[in-house]
């Protein structure tokens, strides 16, 4: 389970660069992709320096003045010149900004075309030092022109993060299944069919996985994490990526460090389900006290 964007924001992107009729990846070398993403990645450093700064002048000044371009935030389209307004009208409103950045991402799509899109913790203090926090999710879809980078298309979104009463919701089943499984000599190949009716038991929960401690054989290091979410009315199961530590991810590494349960911070997954979510995770001992591995459940945000 990676830390990337949404299935919508990926395919609205690559509509875009469809749309721009700009040149697949693969003509790229991979020297020159680092490069553009180099670019992309310094411009993108300025835009949120500006808007920790609240200047809406100085964030928006690489919007395109391109009369077809749509700058979107909040469900609702703009101009260059309309969104520049409409945030020079909030950021009058504070006294100081904070981005932070959970997860981004810069995919490049040829030699002119890349974007950058993240999901940010967002808090804001009023001038009358009212505090306010939300987690957002951006696309930035930048263009080469004569004049430089610029933005063709902007999308910003708010997540509603999960209640008291969902959060509670399931912890209260993962405990449960923790407990079932706890003592028990576990083998990957057990999970799918566990996990399936636990998700089948529990509608709340999106997808869950039993990630296991790696083990090490002949000096090779072995993982297995078995996923399964649901698709419509079915349930899929997918392994882990090649290539992908799972052991690095917050889900896994926190709940690990400190030996107890913990709620992840929102991510994108797009190493198993491909939607946005937030995850429980609950690390199991053996009686030992050798870990195990974390079981997780998932909770899709929208």
């Amino acid at each position: 389970m990676k830390n990337y964007l949404t299935r919508f924001t990926l395919v609205l992107v690559m509509g875009a660069v469809w749309l721009s009729g700009c040149k697949n990846t693969g003509e790229l070398r991979e020297q020159e992709k680092l490069a553009i993403s180099d670019t992309i990645n310094m411009l993108m450093d300025q835009v949120m320096h500006f808007a920790e700064n609240a200047t809406a002048d100085s964030t928006f000044q690489w919007l395109s003045d391109d009369s077809t371009a749509v700058f979107m935030t909040g469900g609702m389209a703009f101009s260059a010149q309309e969104i520049t307004t409409l945030f020079r009208g909030t950021y009058v409103t504070m006294k100081s900004q904070q981005m932070d950045p959970l997860s981004t991402r810069t995919l490049v799509f040829s030699p002119d075309a890349a974007a950058w899109i993240g999901i940010l913790k967002e808090k804001a203090i009023s001038k009358e030092d009212e505090v306010t926090e939300k987690y957002l999710v951006e696309t930035w879809l930048w263009q080469r022109e004569n004049s430089g980078w610029r933005v063709v298309h902007y999308h910003e979104s708010w997540m509603t993060l999960p209640d008291a009463c969902k959060k509670a919701t399931v912890e209260y089943a993962l405990e449960d299944l923790a407990k079932e499984l706890r003592g028990k000599a576990l083998k990957p190949a057990d999970m799918p069919p566990i996990l399936t009716k636990f998700l089948k038991e529990n509608p709340l929960i999106y997808g869950a996985t039993l990630a296991f401690a790696p083990t090490e054989v002949d000096g090779k290091k072995h993982e297995a994490a078995p996923y399964v979410y649901r698709s419509g009315a079915e349930f899929k199961q997918v392994d882990l990526p090649e290539g992908y530590d799972y052991t690095l991810s917050e889900w896994y590494a926190v709940p690990v460090d400190q030996k107890k349960p913990a709620w992840s911070n929102p991510y994108f997954d797009d190493g198993g389900g491909g939607v946005v979510m937030v995850t429980y995770s609950i690390p199991l001992f053996d009686v030992t006290n050798t870990l195990t591995g974390v079981l997780t459940a998932d909770l899709e945000l929208k």
